[in-house]
This record gives structure tokens, C-alpha cells and sequence, in this order.
């Protein structure tokens, strides 16, 4: 489910909704915010989904919480 295989595509996989999931978070913005721009996008689909690869790019150490904001990590 995290890398696309022959019968998974890659914006299906978890690592394809964490991509289109990563810019939105260039600004600042809460948990809410950040889903309400996510779900127009259809590689995101659910909000299953939509966790799951926020967990994803916070283990990878892309993205951090900061006073409630979603934070892109910079370095």
C-alpha cells in the first residue's frame, strides 16, 4: 500500500497521496484547513487516506506540528 506495485498505481499508493499531500502544506495551516484543500484533489480520496499520509511525511521528517499548524519541515 505505500509503493505502487503492478497492480496498485502510484497515485493509489500511499507514497503518490503523500506527494500530491506535500505541497499543499507549504503554509501554515491546521489540521482543518489542510483537508479542506486536500480533498479536492482525487488522488487524496479519504480522510483515511488523507492520515495516513500525514503520518507518512511526518515519519519521513518532512512535515511537523507547531502550535496546532501543520508545518513543512525545512533542512
Amino acid at each position: 500500500m505505500i509503493m505502487p506495485s503492478k497492480y496498485l498505481r502510484e497515485d493509489e499508493a500511499l507514497i503518490g497521496v503523500s506527494a500530491a499531500l506535500l505541497p499543499l502544506v507549504e503554509n501554515n495551516s491546521s489540521l482543518t484547513a489542510l483537508w479542506e484543500s486536500a480533498k479536492k484533489n482525487n488522488a487524496v480520496g479519504s480522510f483515511e487516506r488523507f492520515i495516513l499520509a500525514l503520518d507518512f511525511l511526518y515519519l519521513l521528517g518532512l512535515v511537523d506540528l507547531h502550535n496546532n499548524k501543520i508545518v513543512r519541515v525545512q533542512g
